[in-house]
């Protein structure tokens, strides 16, 4: 089994830190009640999709990016990791995919799943990380294990949500 040295002790940090990279679902959620349970005028698959990029993608990924630039020494420890200067990379990274998830709407559809697809590639690696630091590690800490929903439920909904509407 591999050491564990580079796991750290696990502090308590303000909830709204660990809220961050969770903005877009917040958001998301806000804007689909409406679309779900109102009236649907117009192409309601095309809203869901269009918020989906703009919340899940967008959204989420500049909190994730925001909380690893500013905030990168107490993400890390609330994940279970030590700081690192990956996080750097990983907080740009999340920044990239914030901005194009954010302008994509305004483009074709077909711009739409390529955000999609390698926003799902991104999280997937991420969540394959974490599953192995669980495994490997015996990690459970929050960050490490609770991320797992955006690593691979939101990629997966976003996928189906576009594939249902085209």
């Amino acid at each position: 089994m591999p050491t564990t040295s580079a796991v750290t002790k696990v502090q308590k940090s303000s909830p709204l830190l660990g809220l961050l990279p969770y903005i877009g679902v917040i958001l998301f959620v806000v804007t689909a009640v409406p679309i779900w349970f109102g009236d649907h005028t117009g192409d309601w698959h095309q809203q869901l999709v269009s918020n989906g990029v703009q919340y899940l993608i967008g959204w989420a990924a500049l909190g994730a990016g925001i909380s690893h630039l500013f905030f990168g020494p107490k993400i890390a420890r609330s994940i279970g990791w030590a700081p690192s200067p990956f996080q750097l990379e990983v907080a740009f990274a999340n920044i990239a995919f914030g901005v194009v998830g954010l302008l994509a709407t305004s483009h074709t559809p077909e711009f739409w799943l390529a955000i999609i697809l390698a926003s799902a590639i991104y999280r997937f690696g991420c969540g394959y990380g974490h599953i192995k630091q669980i495994v490997q590690a015996r990690n459970f800490a929050i960050n490490n294990t609770a991320i797992l929903f955006l690593n691979f439920v939101v990629p997966a909904a976003l996928l189906a949500m576009y594939y249902a509407w085209i």
